[in-house]
């Protein structure tokens, strides 16, 4: 058992004890998990102070062996002094109206949320997960639409994040644990979501120039020939019809309704891709690739006779890559 794990014991085991003018402490699965995800002794023991176990924290090292205890001072008096820089989004000295009164919130520290709150998720279950999940895309924090891709059920980067802009502006609205700071401000995202604006970006054909110039590098590379003026055109053209094609696609997907709900249920289908994502029933259009049908289907005959063999992955990435400039 490392040392953190075991002032993790002790604590628990002390809380649950009655001291002198105090009752006992049932401590919650979330306040375990805090404590589980702190990354030291010292931390957990800032961790215990912000739960509100300072009595505790005094008798747990009090506890101690005497020639422990001098090794123990310096760490239990920064956890008792508290650390005024690991508040979510403010410091000890934020002013706040709490309750009709003018405070700070290092006068209530225990009740806001200090860096690794965000972290205790990871300690539920892939239900519970999933309905938090399914709550932030639809408050717009998490989800394809703000580049923050996701597993269901499991509590990762972008989830963290999310939940630490909630937090943080929570604690900036003077509104911590005690009055479900973060789930009331997720409340206030469902209730009133923002319009997403439509962003079509302006149609920029392919350079004509270097699509014919992939069209002969195909059939010297496939056939060891120059293509015929009708094979240059044929194929030039496919791939110009195809790359607006592709396009126009791309505009009516952005233009689709976006105010569908996501449920814990149904995550799979929100969000774990940046690109939006085709729909069952609509052919995902790809210009080198029809291009290339073309070009089997004219010199079909040519290629059986030469046997040619090829990738034909391979050859359409050459063919986009001879289009778009990248690297081959």
């Amino acid at each position: 058992m490392t040392e953190k794990e075991q002032f993790i014991s002790e604590i628990l085991a002390l809380v649950k004890q009655p001291l002198a003018g105090s009752n006992p402490i049932t401590p919650t699965e979330e306040q375990i998990a805090l404590l589980q995800a702190s990354k030291d002794t010292a931390d957990a023991m800032q961790v215990a102070r912000n739960l509100g176990w300072t009595d505790y924290l005094v008798e747990w090292s009090l506890n101690k062996p005497v020639d422990e205890q001098e090794n123990l001072q310096n760490a239990l008096t920064l956890a008792l002094q508290g650390d005024t820089s690991n508040y979510i989004g403010v410091d000890a000295a934020t002013v706040i109206n709490r309750g009709g009164e003018v405070t700070t919130i290092g006068a209530y520290g225990e009740n806001f949320y200090v860096n690794g709150d965000q972290n205790v998720f990871e300690e539920f279950t892939p239900e519970e997960i999933r309905e938090i999940q399914a709550n932030l895309i639809n408050a717009g924090l998490l989800g394809s639409k703000v580049n923050r891709p996701f597993r269901p059920g499991v509590w990762g980067k972008y989830d963290k994040e999310a939940m630490y802009d909630l937090m943080s502006q929570a604690n900036e609205n003077g509104e911590g644990k005690a009055e479900r700071g973060w789930q009331t401000l997720m409340q206030v995202y469902l209730d009133n979501p923002i319009p997403e604006p439509t962003k079509v970006q302006a149609y920029l054909p392919p350079d004509y120039k270097a699509v014919s110039n992939s069209v002969k590098n195909l059939f010297e590379a496939e056939l060891g020939r120059k293509p015929k003026p009708y094979e240059l055109k044929l194929l030039a053209n496919t791939y110009l019809t195809e790359a607006q094609a592709a396009y126009q696609q791309d505009v009516d997907f952005a233009q689709q309704p976006t105010d569908i709900m996501a449920t814990a249920g149904e995550l799979e289908n929100y969000g774990n891709h940046i690109q939006p994502v085709v729909e069952p029933g609509v052919t995902d259009i790809d210009p080198s690739a029809r291009m290339k049908d073309v070009f089997d289907r004219v010199t079909q005959k040519e290629q059986e006779r030469l046997g040619t063999n090829r990738d034909i992955q391979a050859t359409n990435r050459i063919i986009l890559n001879s289009i778009t400039g990248a690297p081959r």
